[in-house]
């Protein structure tokens, strides 16, 4: 095994925040139908259509039914809901599997099994833990780092979705895993990727060393003192140089794939960041503001945060905004993916 290539950059909160804007698709809209592009990193779907939300922030055109689309699927992944790309959907599940081989047969003799009782149809969570005497339906959970089940879930419900065991290497999946958390997170570390995808931090480090060789060092400027070594691909440390400022609104779930890490860089003053977090980026549940927020992101920068039920849409600006992006931000709500039978309303607090 080689070395990680000890070229040492420093780059600036900002350039990290324009760099991930960017290859998170939040600088410009995808067009209308690229839900595998917008999902390549994999977007949680854990509060009711967050997925679809995430969605509508990237791709134009975002309908209530897009998280369905044929180019996407629904998996568990680090034991939470995910919209990831259907054809990668096995780097995201065997990427994130267990080395242990004892472990891994229990899990496959338990996807034998949901694939037995449910004769290769989609059935409820409910049915299947009946059906295997199952003490609690979270114990189907791991069957999906067997690559064999996808799900299906309308936020009152969820089904199992049995399917054949993706054809990509276990080992290949764990490279390619961390290259993509590598390239939507970076400069990241090892530690990160172990949060990131759930798995133990031995299975973590193993992973990132199988593509050391492949890694540039990189430093945040006033981020620890000394910075807190990190790492890039290689291939993208130019991209991650040469980031320019982006610009627009979009409002953006909670648990956003921007908003998911490195919080202390998302909000730089302390001060802020404490409100931020009680009001943006709180533990579920914990939030001052009542029902779970989300981030409202302008130029890159996190400038207030709003709220929905069902389609009414309730803006907390930090401060007051312009005209022109109070706008803006009124159209990103009215155009929010959210099917039903009342008017959408926005209102501002």
């Amino acid at each position: 095994m080689g070395h990680t290539r000890r070229v040492t950059n420093s780059v600036s909160r900002d350039q990290v925040l324009r760099y991930r804007a960017r290859v998170m698709h939040l600088d410009r809209k995808l067009p209308a139908g690229s839900f595998a592009a917008a999902a390549w990193g994999g977007l949680q779907d854990s509060i009711p259509r967050s997925g679809v939300l995430s969605l509508n922030a990237r791709v134009e055109g975002t309908q209530p039914d897009s998280w369905e689309d044929p180019s996407v699927a629904q998996v568990w992944f680090r034991g939470s809901d995910y919209v990831v790309p259907r054809a990668d959907a096995g780097i995201f599940t065997l990427g994130s599997s267990p080395r242990d081989p004892v472990r891994v047969r229990q899990l496959d003799r338990l996807a034998d099994r949901i694939h037995q009782v449910t004769s290769g149809r989609t059935m409820t969570v409910r049915k299947v833990t009946e059906l295997l005497e199952l003490a609690h339906p979270t114990n189907l959970r791991e069957v999906a780092l067997t690559g064999r089940i996808h799900i299906l879930w309308n936020a009152s419900q969820i089904w199992i979705i049995p399917v054949e065991r993706p054809e990509i290497d276990a080992e290949d999946a764990r490279r390619e895993l961390a290259r993509r958390h590598l390239r939507w997170f970076g400069p990241t570390t090892a530690a990160r990727l172990a949060r990131w995808t759930g798995v133990e931090a031995r299975e973590a480090v193993l992973a990132w060393a199988s593509i050391e060789d492949e890694l540039e060092a990189v430093d945040i400027d006033g981020l620890g003192d000394p910075p807190e070594r990190r790492f890039m691909l290689g291939t993208d440390v130019d991209a991650l140089l040469a980031a320019e400022p982006i610009a627009g609104v979009r409002l953006l779930p909670y648990d956003d794939a921007y908003t998911k890490l490195d919080r202390e860089l998302l909000v730089p003053d302390p001060a802020l960041r404490a409100r931020v977090r009680a009001r943006v980026l709180p533990l579920v549940g914990q939030s001052t503001l009542g029902h779970t927020p989300g981030a409202i992101l302008v130029d890159g920068e996190i400038v207030g945060a709003w709220q929905r039920q069902q389609r009414k849409v309730t803006i907390h600006p930090w401060s007051k905004l312009p005209p022109d992006v109070g706008d803006a931000i009124e159209a990103e709500a009215y155009a929010f993916p959210i099917a039903g039978s009342s008017k959408p309303s926005v209102g501002w607090d």
